[in-house]
């Protein structure tokens, strides 16, 4: 797929384009799509200024950024300077950043436009996208279905062509989830390689769950991926590149140890391997060679642990059993966890690549809570075909055992539905070997 944004950067830089000119495009665009409610946090007249000064220093001979004819925005968790962080939650609504992120930081300083802050749920508790203070944001394509969340404004914005990508955190699938269901590009790296900093609405306690929550890119094409992934991520926490053959090995899995999965999107991930099929090595990954179930499992340890020393404590009485404070019970899970990730090292070592459906379904229909524990809506089970899921194991069952593992990943999307809802899959790479991961998508990418 060809790269608008890096048509862009290229024609700011030969001036055949100029920035004020871009930015007010997507102005226009954001207007246009205001109904999708993507964006919640845009000050025009910051944003017009910013362009005119970079156009002002390009006539002036200036150095053009990497990233300068770029227009990005940023989930509303994340600090940019002079606009609100919510994390749509009440309690911050008023609160007005005074610096940008690590992350921000090193796009602007690479010439990028920050348009503004998307939408995301209450403390990033859901799979939706809504909160009390902005509403609720919608599929891009199809109002009465949902964006997808954490990270859901983000992968709507880019879809509508708002923003060229979005930057957002991933702790059980906020990237991959919304970039499956709004058809388009996500990737988190391998743990601490995108800086993380501070985080409106807290981080999780302890190391463990800190590098599991990770920061990641929404974006249109994996070209796009690749050059931001190049500006933000820390060069010290990866493997150079490899130069090698064009032939790789893959293993995937179809449903990560017996999870129930839509046939519309088995048909059309299984149509997916057959065509790879014909052109590289491709295995069915055995049950026993990487514990899905038990990943799970570890990673609902870890978070109910996280949950009982984070939570106030009549949240967690709310919460009930699930919640543990037992120390045996986190070092054995924290034990666990280093026995999952030498596991999946090994498979990782056999082949270049483990590809995995994203969730149960593509994007579903918008779903009311049927009630709250603090902050987490609860809901009813979601419609797999004709069998009912619970909703977390629907839309988190095939992620999280990768985010016990903090592997990088991408969501490529591969095809649609017979309804024309878009179907992504995750592609995991070695853990620091993000720039390999970028090749090999790239290159199974139809």
């Amino acid at each position: 797929m060809e790269s608008k944004m890096l048509n862009q950067i290229e024609n700011v830089k030969n001036g055949k384009i100029t920035v004020l000119e871009i930015v007010k495009e997507r102005l226009a665009l954001l207007e246009r799509h205001k109904s999708c409610n993507s964006i919640v946090c845009c000050d025009e007249k910051m944003v017009l200024k910013q362009a005119e000064e970079q156009d002002a220093g390009i006539r002036a001979g200036r150095k053009v950024g990497k990233l300068c004819g770029a227009v990005i925005t940023v989930k509303d968790n994340l600090d940019v300077k002079g606009l609100k962080a919510t994390a749509g939650m009440k309690e911050f609504q008023d609160n007005v950043s005074s610096g940008d992120c690590e992350a921000v930081a090193k796009l602007r300083a690479e010439g990028a436009i920050i348009l503004g802050k998307t939408n995301m749920p209450a403390g990033a508790m859901d799979m939706q996208t809504f909160n009390d203070i902005y509403g609720r944001t919608n599929h891009p394509d199809f109002t009465e279905f949902t964006c997808g969340g954490s990270s859901g404004g983000g992968a709507a914005a880019v879809s509508l062509g708002i923003s060229d990508a979005d930057i957002g955190d991933d702790f059980m699938g906020s990237i991959r989830v919304p970039a499956h269901f709004c058809g388009i590009y996500g990737m988190i790296g391998t743990d601490k390689v995108i800086p993380l900093g501070n985080m409106v609405g807290g981080k999780p306690n302890g190391s463990t769950m800190s590098n599991i929550l990770r920061v990641g890119i929404q974006a249109a094409s994996l070209d796009d991926l690749h050059r931001l992934f190049a500006v933000v991520a820390d060069d010290s926490k990866i493997m150079p590149a490899r130069s090698g053959p064009g032939q790789i090995k893959i293993a995937y899995t179809k449903d990560c140890g017996g999870l129930p999965i839509s046939k519309e999107y088995a048909d059309c991930f299984k149509g997916f391997i057959k065509v790879l099929s014909s052109k590289y090595h491709v295995d069915e990954l055995d049950d026993w060679q990487f514990g899905f179930t038990k990943a799970r499992e570890c990673f609902l340890k870890l978070l109910y642990a996280n949950m009982a020393i984070s939570l106030p404590a009549v949240v967690r009485l709310m919460m009930g059993s699930k919640i543990s404070i037992r120390l045996k019970d986190y070092l054995e899970a924290e034990e666990r966890r280093e026995e999952y990730i030498a596991q999946l090292d090994r498979v990782l070592t056999e082949y270049d690549v483990l590809l995995a459906p994203v969730s149960a379904t593509p994007a579903f229909r918008h779903k009311s809570p049927t009630k709250f524990r603090g902050i987490q809506p609860i809901y009813e089970d979601v419609l797999v075909d004709d069998a009912r899921v619970p909703y977390s194991v629907a839309n988190m069952g095939y992620t999280t055992p990768f985010s016990v593992t903090a592997n990088p990943v991408i969501v490529i999307p591969i095809g649609k539905t017979a309804s024309q809802l878009p179907i992504g899959i995750q592609v995991v790479g070695r853990r620091m070997h993000d720039l390999d991961l970028l090749k090999n998508a790239e290159r199974i990418t139809l």
